[in-house]
């Protein structure tokens, strides 16, 4: 005599075999899933992130050539230990460098025989105009950044300093650059804007030049979105003024980020 199951018996152990199935491949699926995302997350952060590198670091301003003078070298003879109880001091020149002024004055730069063009100006004929303001607006820029060194200035026509620096200069191109280009093509280097000019840095006491050099820069590789150093579709000639004036205090600055600089750590002996 055979013993058959229900029917209803047979489907149910079926149907309970099917879920424990489901329920035991369930947590090794949700681990697949999350170490996939997870992995998805980190390339992704990491994608922003050097696109977000790439495009702070592309726009800047760079010194390309530098002239320092000796100051202050004189002859010294040979030097007796006795000699330092009489107070008997030889001033040299080692390379070091001048720094630290008591306060800074700004000269506007000359841009009388610049190459002024690209997008600069609404109209052809405001262009002079644009000319004329624009070492206004650096000189005002480069206020705003030397004013971190020293108490700083910027002279009228009439004014000559008395002591302190005095940095003037001359811009040798001033060029805008094309929104269109960097619209479409602005990742490649078309439409970018340039800017060139020589800064010179004037002891007035010693009436000699400590400091001169060149300086070149733009919005080189931007495209159309632009970044906090770059314009993006706007007018790139502001940014690279922003940028050339903090350029020149960075350099003229003896340790402008902070490296090293710490309180309170005690050395092991």
């Amino acid at each position: 005599m055979s013993h058959s199951r229900p029917l209803g018996c047979t489907a149910f152990l079926l149907k309970t075999a099917q879920e424990l199935h489901q329920k035991a491949e369930r947590p090794a699926f949700c681990l697949d899933k999350w170490a996939a995302g997870g992995r998805q997350n980190i390339m992704k952060n990491l994608i922003l992130i050097a696109l977000s590198m790439s495009l702070c670091a592309c726009a800047d301003m760079f010194v390309t050539k530098t002239d320092v003078a000796t100051l202050g070298s004189r002859g010294a003879a040979p030097i007796d230990a006795k000699d330092f109880d009489k107070g008997v001091h030889f001033v040299t020149n080692c390379g070091v460098g001048a720094s630290n002024p008591g306060a800074i004055y700004i000269r506007p730069f000359c841009i009388d025989t610049a190459v002024f063009k690209g997008d600069e100006s609404l109209t052809e004929g405001e262009m002079p105009i644009r000319k004329a303001l624009t070492p206004v607006e650096f000189a005002q820029d480069l206020k705003l950044q030397l004013e971190k060194i020293a108490p700083t200035r910027v002279l009228k026509d009439s004014e000559a300093p008395r002591g302190g620096w005095l940095v003037d200069g001359q811009f040798q191109v001033v060029d805008g650059g094309s929104p269109l280009g960097r619209f479409f093509l602005g990742n490649f280097g078309v439409g970018q804007s340039f800017l060139a000019l020589h800064v010179r840095v004037t002891d007035v006491r010693l009436g000699a030049v400590i400091y001169e050099f060149d300086m070149a820069g733009g919005s080189r590789l931007q495209g159309k979105l632009g970044t906090v150093r770059a314009s993006g579709l706007g007018r790139a000639t502001h940014f690279d003024l922003q940028n050339a004036a903090e350029r020149i205090y960075l350099t003229l600055s003896v340790n402008p980020y902070r490296y090293g600089v710490r309180s309170n750590v005690s050395l092991p002996e």
